[in-house]
């Protein structure tokens, strides 16, 4: 099979900063407990017409600019993301416009926390196949979009921000050395509120 590697890495976060300081004013908790429970001293928020592609496209600036790679010639773009711009329209291909990446496929990987163990596992079978050679992965969120400020068990953990690389195919290496992918489902109705054993 043909390898694949990562050749660069980028980040970015919002500048505007979410404190425990901030949060103790919001809701009943204290800097102690958040920390002492979680270890967050504090998160990243993104602005009010500030969405989860301009995290990504920033991301990947970064980076192009650390590493002196270009983009344009990317065959793949796969974004992990629970917090989509919009209802319909990948993430991904807004990248992949704002970016001017002509030639490319663009999917979106929604699988939460997860999100982005699978998108790089996607992209490293889709190099191993042998049908694309440079895939920019991107996982990214935009939580505080979505976050009950009012509920004090979620609110303190999420904040946003983005991370890009590049999977690249390498002829003198091997494929990633393993994953181990699961899931459980049992656990679902915690979080949405109804039991899906039920429907």
């Amino acid at each position: 099979m043909v390898g694949a590697r990562i050749t660069s890495i980028g980040t970015y976060v919002p500048p505007k900063k979410l404190t425990n300081f901030d949060l103790e004013r919001k809701v009943e908790t204290n800097n102690e407990w958040i920390i002492q429970r979680t270890g967050i001293h504090e998160r990243r928020i993104a602005g009010t017409d500030e969405f989860t592609s301009d995290l990504c496209v920033l991301a990947v600036k970064d980076m192009m600019q650390r590493y002196n790679k270009t983009v344009e010639d990317v065959d793949m773009i796969i974004v992990a993301t629970s917090t989509r711009d919009f209802p319909f329209l990948s993430v991904s291909s807004i990248i992949k416009n704002r970016l001017n990446i002509s030639n490319t496929g663009a999917i979106d990987v929604n699988a939460a926390c997860a999100g982005f163990v699978y998108a790089l596992h996607t992209a490293n079978n889709y190099i191993a196949s042998g049908f694309h050679k440079k895939i920019l992965v991107i996982g990214a969120d935009t939580i505080s979009k979505i976050t009950d400020y009012t509920d004090r068990s979620t609110c303190v953990l999420f904040g946003d921000g983005a991370g890009a690389i590049l999977v690249e195919r390498d002829e003198q290496l091997n494929s990633f050395i393993g994953f181990h992918l699961g899931s459980d489902g049992r656990g679902a109705h915690l979080y949405i509120g109804w039991d899906c054993q039920e429907k």
